[in-house]
């Protein structure tokens, strides 16, 4: 919106130029949304249309094609988000084309996407790049529906083995990348993703920059899927002045009981104390669904089902200006109180292939505790209903080897599957006990801790309110209990000092691991501040 603050001839003293223009910018006040206290968020759960040829070459009509029939659908959604006064937008990671492709056959599915800083528009300037049709209508659907857009695409950029050593042998780079609209449609951002999750179709950025990008409701990091679980780029965004939202498209599958879509990423807001919009694309009989839009409070919305099909998700969130995260390494161990236990009652099982420590929950109430290493968890519970259903509470202080490599201190609270011991910690989905008083602390040696809770309603699984449970520096709680069945209650924390020198999963598979003169400056300068803090695009 703009409006300039004219002052007309016939206003000839100092007095009267002053009142017109704080009658007119008060009135642009009013017109502008006057609660610059909150946002208005969406990501789209989208199921994505996967061309049956991804491993050969095709031409660029035919992968255009491809693409058309999941814009085309992007374009609907957006329409909708707009007429819904929705600020920003994000749709999913591989969400354009799908997953499975080899190198090859990505090639003309990708776009070359020209620097932020030329504040390209492509939908008023769409002859500046040639093969660019993508962006061109991204760009458009953002100004017509005057929103910042938030989209994944593959990013082509030529380079020169003389001059670029780590230049592939085909003369290109082919990057998994996020791109950003603003409501004008001007390309304000683009990130790169850096740890690929065998993505054999794609390359490891030669350089790992941080992207940030900023809105008149806050400053948004941005990163991808996998790139969550590591200092680069998920911590290391985070502790930018200012940022206090994330922009997450993903390609999440599933990985029970610790890290389920919504699980992760609804524990990943409350413990970084940010806004966190996380868009998924959605393949069920796959595991690949659960989007969600996140507060450190709790969830604003959320999707989890069985049922193949997309789903839109809108919610109002709180202006966050800075994420107040954690910027030093230091952690101080909660305190608690511990009645004697019976080590002889603990047993080891593999949860996603770590080997925890468990002690079963054999009473109705307790106050128990496990150790794994140099990590000692706490529990203070009271149970009711499913008596017959076992619960077990552990422990793991290790290095992750499995799909990945990363260094996670967990104390969690789970639903075995069956009443053998080696069941705790396989996948479970369905759930009777209600916890209706829960305390849990644990001697962590990172303050980089995320609480996750995790419920079911009849094999659906469930987030809880978060009024219903608290977190802070260590310590997860709920005084009256859950509202659901309990599949998981957990805190699970990365120590990213210990694996600072472990690479991350390579895109072969190999390792697993942003006068009157005066009085009308003064007025446009006041009404620029009050607008700079109340939600624009609408």
């Amino acid at each position: 919106m703009q409006t300039l603050c004219v002052v007309p001839k016939f206003y000839s003293t100092m007095l009267s130029c002053i009142i017109y223009n704080v009658v007119i910018c008060s009135i642009l006040y009013i017109v502008v949304d006057s609660d610059s206290s909150t946002f208005r968020a969406a990501v789209y759960e989208h199921a994505v249309i996967i061309p049956v040829e991804r491993k050969a070459w095709v031409d660029r009509s035919t992968a255009l094609e491809n693409m058309m029939k999941n814009f085309e659908i992007y374009k609907v959604q957006a329409e909708i988000a707009g007429k819904q006064n929705v600020n920003i937008l994000v749709f999913p990671e591989d969400g354009l084309f799908g997953m499975g492709f080899s190198r090859a056959g990505l090639e003309s599915y990708l776009e070359y996407i020209p620097d932020p800083n030329e504040k390209w528009n492509a939908c008023n300037f769409p002859d500046k790049y040639e093969n660019t049709e993508i962006q061109r209508k991204l760009s458009c659907v953002a100004k017509e529906n005057s929103l910042y857009l938030v989209v994944n695409m593959g990013d082509r950029q030529s380079c020169n083995s003389t001059n670029d050593t780590k230049c592939p042998l085909d003369g290109h780079y082919q990057f998994n990348t996020d791109v950003v609209y603003n409501p004008k449609g001007e390309l304000i951002a683009k990130y790169h993703k850096i740890n690929l999750f065998y993505e054999k179709q794609f390359d490891t950025p030669p350089v790992s920059d941080i992207v940030t990008f900023d809105t008149p409701f806050g400053k948004f990091a941005m990163f991808t899927c996998f790139d969550i679980l590591f200092k680069t780029p998920a911590l290391d965004s985070l502790k930018i002045q200012g940022v206090g939202n994330v922009v997450f498209p993903t390609a999440w599958m599933d990985a029970l009981p610790l890290l389920a879509a919504i699980q992760f990423h609804s524990a990943f807001a409350a413990g970084s104390k940010v806004n966190f919009l996380a868009a998924n694309i959605n393949r069920p009989s796959f595991r690949f669904h659960g989007s969600g839009i996140y507060s450190p409070e709790g969830y604003g919305a959320f999707h989890y089902s069985e049922t193949h099909g997309g789903k839109l998700l809108i919610a109002n969130l709180s202006v966050l200006q800075n994420s107040n995260f954690i910027t030093q390494d230091i952690y101080t161990t909660p305190t608690y109180e511990l009645e004697s236990h019976n080590q002889s009652s603990q047993f080891n099982s593999y949860v996603f292939h770590d080997l925890f420590t468990f002690v079963p929950l054999t009473k109705a109430m307790g106050n128990i505790s496990v150790c794994n290493g140099k990590l000692c968890c706490h529990l203070k519970y009271e149970r009711s209903n499913g008596g017959s259903e076992n619960y077990a509470f552990g422990a793991f202080d290790g290095l992750h080897t499995y799909e990945g490599v990363y260094y996670i201190q967990v104390c969690t609270l789970l639903k075995c599957k069956s009443s053998s011991k080696n069941s705790c910690g396989e996948p479970v989905k369905t759930a009777s006990s209600s916890f209706t008083n829960l305390k849990m602390t644990g001697t962590f040696g990172t303050p980089y801790i995320f609480p996750e809770i995790l419920l079911t309603d009849h094999g659906t699984l469930k987030l809880s309110f978060g009024n219903s449970w608290s977190y802070d520096n260590g310590t997860l709680q709920s005084d009256r209990g859950f509202e659901l069945p309990v599949i998981n209650v957990g805190m699970f924390a990365r120590d990213y000092r210990l694996d600072e020198d472990i690479e991350p999963v390579r895109d072969d598979g190999t390792n697993i691991a942003f006068n009157c003169k005066l009085s009308i400056f003064v007025t446009i300068f006041v009404y620029i501040f009050i607008s700079s803090s109340t939600v624009f695009g609408k």
